[in-house]
């Protein structure tokens, strides 16, 4: 999905990172630094645990919060690509865009990877972003959302 270069010399940011499985395989396909936020307590501190294990405290940093709750912490930093995966009985997507949004933290032209069951689909269009592209994986489908850019709104 990320082309040729994958992940390289991106900033990206986990939420919902559960085991941080994401957010460490874009590591390895060159990342520059992943920011994780993870809620459970055990689990951000595995998270920690394995970042240190593997000797990426340059480039990754584990967050114990509520995915929502943390955004204004993280302003000032600005992500390419932002994966969430939260469970899916909830529904985080407007009030998480619109806080990527308010605390300035994507990059122009970044990506918001959402992750939800495929038996709720995401609309085309939240809080000013637009579906690229979309992709089940039987119960799970990935949906890939995007700030129009200013020259692709006037053409």
């Amino acid at each position: 999905m990320l082309g040729p270069n994958g992940a390289e010399g991106m900033n990206v940011l986990e939420l919902f990172a559960g085991t941080g499985a994401v957010g460490f395989d874009l590591l390895e396909h060159g990342a520059l630094h992943v920011d994780f936020v993870e809620i459970d307590s055990r689990r951000a501190a595995d998270i920690k645990a394995e970042i240190q294990k593997r000797n990426l405290e340059s480039r990754g940093t584990a967050y114990r919060s509520d995915a929502t709750k943390i955004l204004p912490k993280l302003a000032g930093n600005r992500y390419d690509i932002v994966f969430a995966d939260p469970p899916y009985d909830i529904d985080p997507w407007e009030q998480l865009i619109d806080g990527l949004q308010e605390h300035q933290l994507l990059k122009p032209d970044a990506w918001i990877i959402a992750e939800h069951a495929t038996r709720n689909p995401l609309p085309d269009n939240i809080s000013g972003t637009t579906a690229i592209n979309r992709k089940r994986y039987g119960d799970s489908t990935i949906t890939i959302y995007q700030i129009p850019n200013a020259a692709s709104r006037s053409t």
